[in-house]
């Protein structure tokens, strides 16, 4: 297989000449010893990254994101090293797959060149700090992919457990709400929504976290080559993730898991395998789901604890009972499975018998919608007036299964279309889509992603950006369907499958969310997907020790380099937040009225000011204090400081406006008054100031004014 290799793992010859490295002169033995811990190492850092970055929200806060990245720096020091010096660890990948991955660094590279015109320079700085850190995690899965034998097995596994967790946790939210433990959790959490949504903090990001566990549970539920107990423990791991993924109320996750298995299955080798233990794991399943998605207990919101604990040891008692008949299936299966055999031709008859009795069920569905009172016209009709238009949905009702309703998702399609017609080429600038949505609405909602990761890089990065990120993701793609295609059958091409099924899961998904602002479920996607392709391009006839490169100080040089810019990516992670952090101290501070807490809160206001160049919070907090201080010059001061900033902040507009009037400059007002009219001309703020100067109406321009997608008032 043709692969190209990014790193050497050791320089220097095999002789004790005076050019050799340390590692040349050590034993073979403790040589292959080091060779075989590193990837181990690498492989269980990686593991523990997804796990903390679920636990932790998704890592979608400023001050998580910036802890996993941090992190991310620091593994990637270490695998470095481990890549450079000490040659335990290799880097390769297939060529289709390196282009992708270089693709996705322009696109890093380009995010971080559009904070030059972005609306959200501050946003755009974090935005180039998270697509940064995706791409060094891909280079480490790379590595791990390249570096193990085994190394598809080892996350496959790995990374069940991390789901299984994940589940297991989101799960007893509902049998055993009322435990929890004091300041480490508490599992009360489904008292006003129902639906299962921690620990990510999100339901559709917990549906498809599970749905990209889902396959490799399957994959190692039917492995023939892992021992009875792996099997039994996987059937039974997967039918609880798929419970789990069924409270979470999630159609797009439903979605994303069938796409994702259908695609893994088709390249798994073990079609109709896979297709009978999934069966098994949806029956045993099915009797929890039922219960749960129709008591009322588990499904209304605001009811009472104890209602919620019996309902849950009801629901318990059954998940209890429908583990124990899926083990005892489970077993009598594994016994089958070595006394029956299923030739090719047998095989092809039963799938040909499935595909027909799946044309059957579609036609039924077609023939009942063509009978019904609105026919096929009216119901495809009324299908597509609820799915595009606007409205309050109930997120916490189960039938919401059955509906085709957006939850306004066409809504912020047309914004994000809006927006990338006006900016075609270069965009908003990236992470800034909180902000131009303001423009663009019709109504009240307010989002901060359009929840289409592809319209999110249009109206974000503009074509430029896009073109790069989606072209490295399809090459990804591309790359890993073919590594798992030249792998011969058996457990390899299982997992394999597994692996690229969960990466298209997340692909699927993200087409209708804000999956790549939840580095909880990116970072998984990205680690699969990295591991497949390292592993394709490992070269099973050139050893990790065979290989040689340059000598110890160009080796030496690199790791500086690289230790340097990692350095670099970690400082530019942590400012952020710690700049957020003062900000909020500051203005907690604040509120004190006492001299010296106010002194002290605008000491860390400054801080916070000079920690983060790019954002406004700083100098609001010390506007803030200079206005609660009675000192306006200096209030006005900093908040033209922050509008300079970030001129498409609205309430600093707002805020500078009324410190305009008080200070009596009534032109300045009007002005800044105009400015936040223009930047949210449907926000409650731009009411407010209409309400009471209707005049500035006629003065609104909000940019783009030509726009044909444009709201009215920003058309003037």
């Amino acid at each position: 297989m043709s692969a190209a290799h990014l790193s050497h793992p050791r320089g220097g010859s095999h002789g004790a000449t005076a050019g050799a490295s340390t590692l040349a002169l050590a034993s073979p033995a403790s040589h292959a010893i080091a060779e075989a811990r590193a990837p181990v190492a690498l492989a269980g850092a990686l593991l523990v990254l997804l796990l903390y970055a679920a636990f932790s929200h998704g890592a979608s806060t400023v001050t998580d994101g910036a802890r996993v990245e941090v992190a991310i720096a620091a593994i990637a020091a270490l695998a470095g090293g481990a890549c450079l010096w000490t040659g335990t660890l290799r880097c390769s990948a297939p060529r289709l797959a390196l282009a992708g991955a270089g693709l996705l660094a322009a696109f890093a590279l380009w995010s971080g060149i559009t904070v030059l015109w972005s609306v959200a320079p501050d946003h755009t700085w974090l935005e180039l700090n998270r697509v940064l850190a995706y791409v060094v995690v891909l280079f480490l899965a790379f590595a791990l992919g390249a570096s193990h034998s085994r190394s598809v097995e080892l996350i496959a596994k790995g990374f069940v457990l991390v789901a299984l967790a994940v589940s297991v946790y989101a799960l007893g939210q509902k049998l055993l709400p009322g435990l929890h433990i004091a300041g480490v959790f508490d599992l009360n959490t489904t008292g006003s929504v129902p639906r299962l949504q921690e620990p990510l903090g999100y339901w559709n990001a917990l549906a498809l976290m599970i749905a990209m566990g889902v396959p490799l549970a399957l994959a190692l539920a039917l492995d023939s080559e892992g021992t009875r107990r792996m099997r039994l423990g996987a059937l039974l791991a997967l039918a609880l993730m798929l419970l789990t993924l069924g409270f979470t109320y999630s159609r797009g996750g439903v979605l994303a898991l069938v796409l994702g298995l259908l695609a893994g299955i088709a390249l798994s080798g073990a079609r109709l395998r896979s297709l009978m233990w999934l069966a098994v794991a949806c029956a045993a399943a099915l009797p929890s789901l039922v219960l749960g998605l129709t008591d009322h207990a588990l499904t209304a919101a605001n009811v009472g604890l104890g209602a919620r604990e019996t309902a849950g040891a009801v629901l318990a008692g059954v998940v209890i009972v429908s583990a124990l008949a899926l083990i005892a299936v489970g077993r009598t299966l594994l016994g089958l499975e070595q006394r029956v055999v299923i030739g090719p031709e047998r095989a092809r008859a039963i799938v040909r018998s499935l595909v027909a009795s799946t044309g059957v069920v579609v036609v039924v569905g077609v023939l009942a919608v063509a009978l019904s009172s609105r026919g096929i016209d009216g119901t495809v009709s009324h299908a597509w007036k609820s799915f595009t238009t606007t409205h309050e949905t109930s997120t916490s009702d189960p039938s919401r299964l059955l509906s085709v309703d957006s939850e306004n998702r066409w809504v912020w399609w047309k914004e994000a279309a809006g927006a990338f017609s006006d900016r075609p080429v270069a965009g908003w600038g990236a992470g800034s889509f909180g902000v131009v949505h303001l423009l663009y609405r019709r109504d009240q909602l307010s989002v901060q992603q359009p929840h289409s990761l592809p319209l999110q890089w249009l109206a974000e990065t503009g074509l430029t950006g896009a073109l790069l990120a989606i072209a490295g993701w399809g090459l990804l793609l591309s790359a890993g369907v073919k590594g798992v295609r030249r792998r011969p059958l058996g457990t390899e091409r299982l997992l394999a499958a597994a692996l690229l099924a969960g990466s298209v899961a997340f692909a699927v998904h993200a087409c209708y969310d804000f999956d790549w602002d939840i580095p909880g479920v990116a970072l998984p996607a990205i680690v699969l997907l990295g591991v497949l392709l390292g592993s394709s391009g490992r070269r099973a006839d050139q050893p990790v020790a065979a290989l040689r490169g340059p000598g110890p100080v160009t080796r030496l040089l690199s790791l500086g380099a690289l230790t340097l810019s990692l350095c670099t990516f970690a400082l530019s992670a942590i400012l952020p937040s710690l700049a957020a952090g003062e900000a909020g101290t500051a203005q907690l501070t604040a509120a004190s009225s006492s001299p010296g807490a106010l002194q002290t809160a605008l000491r860390a206001a400054t801080l916070a000011s000079g920690l983060d160049p790019l954002s406004d919070a700083g100098p609001s907090a010390q506007a803030a204090i200079a206005e609660q201080r009675g000192e306006l010059p200096q209030a006005r001061a900093y908040w033209l400081e922050a509008v300079r900033r970030e001129p498409a902040d609205v309430q600093a507009w707002v805020e500078l406006a009324d410190v305009e009037l008080e200070l009596g400059d009534q032109r300045n007002a009007s002005r800044a008054n105009v400015r936040a009219l223009a930047l949210d001309p449907l926000g409650r703020s731009a009411a407010s100031l209409r309400s009471g100067a209707s005049f500035l109406a006629n003065l609104i321009a909000a940019p783009p004014a030509d726009s044909a997608t444009a709201p009215p008032l920003s058309r003037g």
